[in-house]
């Protein structure tokens, strides 16, 4: 999220199926009331808990755990817009896996048998109105493209995969569905790709790709801005993007010093803030973002504790919390937003059964 945009967050207890395979929750538990739920990838386990969050608190509660099956290796997780889809890329397997969602209960359900990608797949991207599915291939430099059924089945669109820099292990979609970026990691620069709105094929537009610094892990977008953390530089990209054509550029005094291993961001839903989580120091960087320029400036308290190598983060729609996936000491991390300065103050560590490397979240 993907805010979208990375990538959240689900009630009470549940059964959750894994139809598709066979499997179900080790521990059958009562049925769950309608409500947010979180999705949360155990890319060691191959499986996908399930969490309920509390609205007014942000704090989660487990709800149960479905083993992915087929999908192995379960890295990144995106929802379709109407939330009754889940995908999932599956690392160990090359594909991408499609479970509908009980809107109800938030019991997952595989769909058919995953669909082939590229080689490596990690991040999904979905476009607005749930038409098209992109999946970033790292180990082919590549972006997978699919076209989605009304039943969430996917068709592989002409053309591809298409071509993109070295290793790019994030794609992130506009809020306008009309352009998607992905962050190169091994070339330090941004891929920008226009879709044809009737087919969804990509075209990269011109310029890109774009520079960025050392090791480009991940791309988060916010208005008119576009944030690209660098894992090697330990540095935070910012541009402006052209809303007609994609194109970036770098604002005034870019990039930006993070702390060490920077491999996600995120905004808050205000557009304000920003906050990227650094893997190798356990801490999260956080930014007030200057509406005109998007020039970042460090907020006081920066860089706060957090869990065991943060990889993914996530902002809730309400703008009060933000969620960190602690892939090191499997656990997912709830701050609360101080709204006015933008700093951060943990709330809950829940744990999760194995490595937890993302989410999705239903609000």
């Amino acid at each position: 999220m993907k805010s979208h945009p990375w990538s959240l967050i689900s009630s009470l207890l549940i059964v959750v199926f894994l139809v598709g395979c066979g499997a179900s929750t080790t521990k059958p538990v009562a049925p769950m009331a309608a409500g947010p739920f979180t999705f949360v990838a155990n890319n060691n386990l191959d499986s996908i808990s399930t969490f309920h969050t509390d609205s007014a608190s942000g704090q989660l509660l487990m709800a149960g755990t479905t083993p992915t099956g087929a999908c192995s290796g379960p890295r990144y997780l995106e929802l379709h817009p109407s939330k009754v889809f889940l995908f999932a890329s599956c690392q160990g397997s090359n594909s991408v896996a499609v479970f509908s969602v009980d809107t109800n209960t938030g019991n997952l359900t595989m769909i058919g048998s995953p669909t082939p990608t590229d080689v490596g797949p990690v991040t999904v991207a979905v476009d607005p109105q749930g038409k098209f599915l992109y999946v970033s291939n790292i180990n082919s430099s590549t972006v997978s493209a699919f076209t989605i059924g009304n039943d969430g089945s996917l068709t592989s669109i002409a053309g591809s995969p298409y071509p993109t820099g070295q290793t790019p292990y994030w794609v992130e979609m506009s809020a306008s569905g009309n352009f998607i970026f992905a962050a190169n990691r091994d070339s330090n620069n941004v891929s920008v790709f226009r879709i044809d709105q009737s087919t969804g094929a990509l075209t990269q537009i011109p310029g890109s790709p774009f520079a960025a610094d050392n090791g480009p892990r991940a791309v988060a977008l916010s208005g008119k801005f576009a944030f690209v953390p660098n894992r090697f530089a330990n540095t935070v990209s910012a541009f402006t993007v052209d809303p007609n054509t994609g194109a970036l550029t770098l604002v005034p005094g870019s990039p930006f010093p993070t702390h060490t291993d920077p491999r996600s961001a995120a905004a808050d839903a205000s557009g304000r803030f920003l906050y990227v989580p650094n893997t190798l120091s356990n801490d999260i960087s956080a930014y007030s973002i200057d509406q005109n320029t998007g020039v970042l400036t460090q907020i006081s308290g920066s860089p706060f504790t957090g869990g065991q190598v943060p990889l993914q983060i996530e902002t809730d729609s309400s703008g009060k919390f933000i969620y960190v996936a602690n892939s090191g000491s499997n656990n997912v991390s709830v701050y609360a937003v101080n709204s006015t300065t933008g700093q951060l103050q943990l709330v809950q560590t829940t744990a999760t059964p194995g490595s937890a490397v993302s989410f999705a979240q239903v609000h």
